[in-house]
């Protein structure tokens, strides 16, 4: 059927479990079989070039209604992930948007960014609908090369598993009690009696990241205006690589403890230690504001503030 809008079947079908009616549709539009179970390391995907769409599957999400990645018997839990749609793909496309904008038509309409050490510009445009993102990155031409459709995940800043050992998270632990402590999560992330404890010393940095925020240390949880600094430091994503939290817990500590060797002592989550390697913390944001280290992924436009509170 030429003329399906397969655009609406994406937005159906994203999040949706692969085996659900809606995925099942999509596989179908596609002239395909049903999309293949992922696993928290190998994706799935389903592409047809003449219709102009190639569809993603996975089994891992940063996304907090989907974690941790969980198995049914034998198989990996998978759902529908992204969309890349191409010019020849028919569908109804986002408001405000179409494939003849230029730079400047799609500037003056939708958020511009430059992202990625290559400083790709795309522009965010509204969403379908609540829970997914929609991005437009340009051709060497300067018109839509894609619209990418996606269920809106967040970047990881630090992440337990269930059944993991916490232990070598000490510096993960380290680095979210200090954004608390500083003003950097979000004003209603945490309730008084959880930031009093902390603030007291009485919940320590290691019980802080699993108990207070369940193991999970992701975009959501920081002001938006401090997430690009987060992403960069902890991703090791920084210009000077160097100036990243990998490089900062090895000068503090000798080694950061998910690279130690077997049978060598760890970094124990004291307030102590804590204390060694905070200064530097707040150095590193000091030294992001005045963009004398940047990241490689986020490239703040004129006028914009590089991780100020």
């Amino acid at each position: 059927m030429p003329d399906q809008d397969l655009v609406s079947l994406v937005v159906d079908a994203l999040g949706k479990r692969i085996d659900d009616p809606a995925a099942v549709r999509l596989a179908e539009a596609l002239g395909k079989k049903p999309f293949k179970s992922a696993t928290p390391t190998s994706d799935s995907s389903l592409e047809n070039s003449k219709l102009g769409l190639a569809v993603g599957a996975k089994a891992r999400f940063t996304h907090r209604d989907f974690f941790p990645p969980r198995k049914e018997g034998r198989t990996w839990v998978t759902r529908v992930s992204h969309a890349f749609v191409y010019p020849r793909c028919a569908g109804a496309l986002p408001e405000g948007f179409d494939w003849q904008m230029d730079d400047a038509a799609l500037g003056a309409r939708f958020e511009r960014r430059v992202d990625g050490a290559l400083e790709i510009v795309r522009y965010v445009l509204p969403p379908p609908r609540a829970g997914l993102r929609a991005t437009v990155s340009l051709n060497d031409a300067g018109r839509p090369k894609h619209l990418l459709l996606g269920v809106a995940e967040e970047e990881d800043y630090a992440t337990i598993y269930p059944g993991e050992e916490s232990g070598n998270h000490a510096e993960d632990a380290f680095f979210a009690s200090w954004c608390a402590l500083n003003g950097l999560l979000r004003e209603d992330r945490l309730g008084a009696a959880q930031m009093e404890a902390l603030r007291e010393r009485r919940l320590g940095p290691q019980d802080f990241l699993v108990e207070s925020l369940g193991g999970l240390f992701w975009e959501h949880d920081v002001r938006p205006a401090h997430a690009p600094f987060c992403h960069a430091y902890t991703g090791r994503l920084m210009e000077p690589e160097e100036a990243s939290a990998l490089f900062d817990a090895k000068a503090i500590f000798g080694e950061h403890n998910a690279w130690r060797k077997e049978g060598e002592a760890p970094t124990e989550a004291t307030w102590a230690n804590f204390d060694r390697i905070a200064p530097r913390y707040a150095e590193r944001l000091a030294q992001f504001q005045r963009r004398e280290i940047r990241s490689m992924v986020h490239h703040p436009q004129d006028g914009q503030a590089g991780g100020a509170g």
